[in-house]
C-alpha cells in the first residue's frame, strides 16, 4: 500500500518533541476546519491516485467495522500488539483514545496493524487528528511503521441541525482523503470536503469522490 506521509517510528517521537502542549488546537491548513462551501459534483480523479483512494476506501471501511464492532477477546499477539502501541505513543490529543486491530483482505501478513483512535465529547465535535496507525512485528512486541494522521491535534465542532454542505477540512500529509477522513465520515455521519494539494475532494458515506482543482 502506497502511503505517501509514512514515517519511522523515529518521526512519531520526533512529532511528540514538536507538537507538545498542541492538545485540541486547530493547525491553519493542516486538517484545520473552514467556512462551509456549496457541494459541487464530482470529476473524474487523477489517474495516478486512484489506487491511494482505493486504499483510503477498503481500510477506512475495515477500521470502521472493527471500532464498531462488539468487544471481542483478541489472541494473545494482537493483545501484546495494542499494549506495545499503548506504551510507544507519547503525543495523544486531550480525550480519550481507543486501540483496535484491522485486517481487511489486502492487510500485510507479516505484521500486525493496530490504529489508535482518539474521541472528545460529542457536544465539542469530532476530532480530526491525531489518531495513529502503528504495524507491529507478528508477535505484537516491536514496532516496525508509525503514523499519525495530522501533525496536529483538531476538532470539527458539531454541525449546525440545518446544514446540509460538506465542512471543509485542508489536509497536506497526502494528496488524496485517507482512510481516517472515510472512518471518519461512516463513524459520524458527516460529509467531509478535503482539500489537498491534488484539488477538492469529497468524502460521504465511506466514498470519496474528486470534485476538482476549485
Amino acid at each position: 500500500m502506497t502511503r505517501n506521509a509514512a514515517f519511522l517510528w523515529i518521526g512519531i517521537i520526533a512529532v511528540s518533541a514538536t507538537m507538545a502542549g498542541c492538545a485540541m488546537q486547530q493547525h491553519e491548513g493542516q486538517d484545520a476546519p473552514k467556512p462551509q462551501a456549496p457541494p459541487q459534483q464530482a470529476v473524474a480523479m487523477p489517474a495516478e491516485l486512484q489506487t491511494a483512494v482505493q486504499d483510503a476506501e477498503t481500510w477506512g471501511h475495515a477500521l470502521y467495522d472493527s471500532y464498531i464492532a462488539p468487544k471481542v477477546e483478541n489472541d494473545k499477539a494482537v493483545e501484546r500488539a495494542i499494549e506495545t502501541v499503548h506504551q510507544s505513543l507519547k503525543d495523544h490529543c486531550s480525550g480519550t483514545y481507543r486501540a483496535v486491530a484491522v485486517m481487511p483482505p489486502n492487510a500485510p501478513k507479516d505484521r500486525i496493524v493496530i490504529y489508535d483512535i482518539g474521541e472528545v465529547p460529542t457536544s465539542q465535535g469530532m476530532l480530526v487528528g491525531r489518531h495513529y496507525r502503528v504495524e507491529t512485528t507478528p508477535d505484537g512486541k516491536g514496532v516496525l511503521l508509525g503514523e499519525p494522521s495530522t501533525t496536529g491535534c483538531v476538532t470539527l465542532p458539531q454541525a449546525a441541525a440545518s446544514a446540509t454542505a460538506p465542512s471543509v477540512i485542508t489536509h497536506d500529509l497526502s494528496p488524496a482523503p485517507n482512510e481516517y477522513h472515510v472512518f471518519l465520515s461512516l463513524m459520524y455521519g458527516r460529509s467531509l470536503e478535503v482539500v489537498t494539494q491534488a484539488g477538492h475532494w469529497l468524502v460521504e458515506h465511506g466514498k470519496i469522490s474528486y470534485i476538482g482543482r476549485s
